[in-house]
């Protein structure tokens, strides 16, 4: 099996670069499920062969999806292992801000069932997602972290039967970052702060951030949103631990005006950045029903990061942005048009990312395909 892919994989390198000018779609093949078990019966050696194979003809699909890949590959500012692995994070100090109560935060394991049961409260209404990133974009320290091992051949073969080719992850991610002025730095600092109860536990993986985005009925201790209003206000005064309940909504309001902030900054740019190169991502935050819009968006910038920062808003001209968009967009049939052809263009060099493993699976006899 082993010299069959390999002898394979010498011949496509020598071949001309694979073009679907010509063709609207691919043909469907067999289903993922079939595909999956196909997959799961190989040696990881021969998965690995497979992967390499995939990469080195995936790369030539003439696809405008692959151009925007390429146009961030060429112009990312480091390597991409060289990007800092994501850490386990921190949590507000009791001691600092809170000194009245003192009480230890204790990290919950990754494997603790409260923890997967705050997770399942926190992104109960964010869509899942089918691309699997290794790559995160941190907004507190303007830097892309790493979430996993690159080159994983598992995650890499299951992102491409999803219409994701290799390195989409980490252009998005760059993506992400090119779109951020850094105005909200401070502020996504603060929310990037572990979540934490009242009893201490401290929620690895679970941030302010997620915990005030989620919607969900939460504990805020003191040392938390004290934390907050001290780290962005710098204002000791006006409440001190423990705060009286006469004082908790104020205090409360006064949090989620400064996550406000954070989230339509974070959150608008988020949204833009799965747009750039998917034609249907799941946009979590509400912004799912304006997918048209973005694309229309990225169309009118010419789908270059630099240009739509520039139009970007910052968050207390979100709102009024967005409707003017909206408003703009909506009266335009050439914008309409735009933004469905760049949608669905998208979607459609997805679907050549995943003929293109599963052709590379039929040849290398792993496979049976009618497609």
């Amino acid at each position: 099996m082993l010299t069959t892919i390999t002898a394979c994989l010498l011949a496509t390198s020598l071949a001309a670069p694979a073009s679907t000018s010509s063709l609207s779609r691919p043909l469907e093949g067999p289903t993922d499920e079939e595909v999956i078990a196909a997959w799961e019966k190989l040696e990881p050696e021969v998965q690995e062969e497979l992967v390499e194979w995939f990469r080195s003809e995936v790369v030539w699909l003439d696809t405008f999806q692959n151009s925007l890949v390429r146009f961030c590959l060429e112009n990312q500012p480091r390597d991409a292992g060289l990007w800092p692995i994501v850490g386990p994070g921190s949590w507000y100090d009791p001691e600092v801000h809170a000194p009245a109560q003192p009480i230890a935060r204790k990290r919950l394991s990754l494997t603790s069932k409260s923890l997967e049961k705050k997770r399942e409260e926190f992104f109960f209404r964010v869509p899942e997602r089918k691309l699997d990133s290794a790559f995160i974009y941190d907004y507190g320290e303007q830097e892309l972290r790493r979430t996993q091992r690159l080159d994983d051949p598992d995650r890499i073969f299951r992102n491409a039967l999803a219409g994701f080719p290799p390195d989409l992850d980490l252009a998005e991610a760059l993506v992400e970052m090119w779109l951020d002025d850094g105005s909200q730095q401070a502020t996504a600092e603060a929310f990037a702060h572990l979540y934490t109860d009242r009893s201490g536990r401290a929620y690895t993986g679970l941030t302010l951030y997620d915990a005030w985005a989620s919607g969900a009925n939460m504990e805020m201790p003191d040392v938390d949103t004290l934390g907050v209003i001290h780290d962005l206000e710098d204002d000791w005064k006006s409440y001190r631990a423990p705060v009286p309940e006469r004082k908790h909504k104020q205090l409360y309001d006064q949090v989620g005006a400064l996550f406000k902030d954070i989230q339509h900054h974070r959150g608008l740019r988020h949204a833009m950045a799965m747009t750039y190169l998917s034609g249907y991502p799941a946009l979590r935050d509400g912004y799912g029903a304006n997918l048209e819009r973005f694309h229309a968006l990225w169309d009118s910038t010419e789908s270059t990061p630099e240009k739509l920062e520039s139009e970007l808003p910052d968050s207390e001209d979100w709102d009024s942005f967005l409707k003017k968009w909206i408003k703009t967009h909506d009266k335009s049939k050439k914008l309409k048009e735009a933004g469905i052809t760049r949608r669905d263009t998208l979607h459609n060099d997805g679907l050549w990312v995943r003929h293109t493993m599963i052709s590379v699976m039929t040849r290398a006899e792993v496979l049976q395909s009618d497609g």
